[in-house]
């Protein structure tokens, strides 16, 4: 004969059909989880005050809980970080260190704070300015615990908000009202196939005036073939046809250079009697020939690929890299050139 009785899954071995018991359940294994939790904070707050490292050698209490606990240092830091904000402690010389929320240190080891209540309430009386005094930031904070215990989190944060701005309407004093200036940023990268790999931050002025420049030589191709080129292809298309029109124009600047060596400059030298005036060649103005507007730049091939001096720059750009560290080791030196050397494998 078969028996018809099966186990229930369910460990507490309570009815069905009872939801009341199993919500009464839940809240009183809640409650005793963040009561837990609250004594694991008075723990580490006492472990800090008789300092971590003479006890168990590490730098902070937050590297202690993080290999203790096995947690990740982020939520080590923010267990850590609760854990001192709610209980006092004691500093090496023996001076008691009041805690930043003492009511809600008191409450929370009732187990009727949740985590994320705690961390609201803290935040909101760190923010709270000096001169507001003692009593008036008791009050604020019984007023948080107590819709704590019973609210959602979003909720602290907009009593919080709400009590900043009624305590200091004024808001802090170093905030610094002048807008920070950023300059413009710009990286490029060689790779190892030769080309360029380029990266920018620009300000909304030099970006817009790019972005002008880019637009109308970013179109298809005006005839009536269809353009397979990508919308990407076609702005590098337009990049480098930028680039060829700035560097055969005559106003082009001259490369910086270093400044000399040696301080002050040696005077001019005088002149010699009796000697000719050496003649200057005379200045001949490059021309330069504009290119009608809607054609593509002659550099380029259909497939929109830059062909002839490019490809030539390429390889000459890439002749002048530096060599790499095998091979220079791999060279013979001067007072040993008779036998040279094995180059070094990886």
């Amino acid at each position: 004969m078969t028996s018809t009785n099966t186990p229930k899954t369910f460990p507490l071995n309570l009815p069905e059909g009872d939801a009341d018991l199993l919500l009464d359940e839940l809240q009183k294994r809640l409650r005793e989880g963040r009561r837990l939790a609250a004594e694991v904070g008075q723990i580490l707050a006492e472990i800090e005050s008789r300092g971590v490292r003479d006890l168990y050698g590490y730098n902070s209490i937050a590297v202690f809980y993080e290999h203790v606990a096995r947690v990740p240092r982020a939520e080590a830091q923010k267990v850590t970080g609760r854990a001192l904000a709610l209980n006092s402690r004691r500093a090496r010389d023996g001076t008691p260190t009041r805690p930043v929320a003492p009511l809600t240190g008191v409450t929370a080891a009732t187990g009727v704070l949740a985590d994320a209540g705690i961390d609201r309430i803290v935040t909101v009386l760190r923010r709270l300015p000096e001169h507001v005094t003692a009593s008036a930031r008791s009050e604020a904070e019984k007023d948080l615990v107590d819709l704590a215990s019973v609210a959602r989190p979003r909720d602290i944060t907009v009593a919080g908000t709400d009590l900043l701005a009624r305590l200091d309407p004024d808001g802090s004093a170093t905030d610094d009202p002048s807008p920070k200036h950023e300059r413009s940023e710009l990286w490029l990268r060689q790779k190892r196939t030769g080309r360029w790999d380029m990266r920018g931050n620009l300000d909304p002025e030099t970006g817009s005036r790019l972005n002008a420049l880019l637009v109308p030589r970013a179109y298809p191709a005006p005839n009536r073939e269809a353009d397979g080129r990508t919308p990407a292809e076609r702005r590098g298309d337009a990049f480098t046809e930028i680039v060829d029109l700035a560097e055969g124009g005559p106003d082009v600047p001259l490369p910086r250079q270093a400044p000399e060596q040696g301080g002050e400059k040696p005077p001019p030298a005088e002149p010699i009697e009796n000697a000719e005036p050496v003649k200057k060649p005379p200045h001949r103005p490059k021309t330069t020939q504009a290119r009608p507007q809607g054609h593509p730049s002659p550099h380029r091939s259909d497939s929109g690929i830059r062909e002839g001096a490019a490809a030539e720059q390429s390889q000459n750009v890439a002749r002048i890299r530096p060599t790499r560290w095998w091979t220079r080791l791999s060279k013979p030196r001067a007072e040993n050139s008779t036998r040279p050397q094995k180059p070094l494998t990886a």
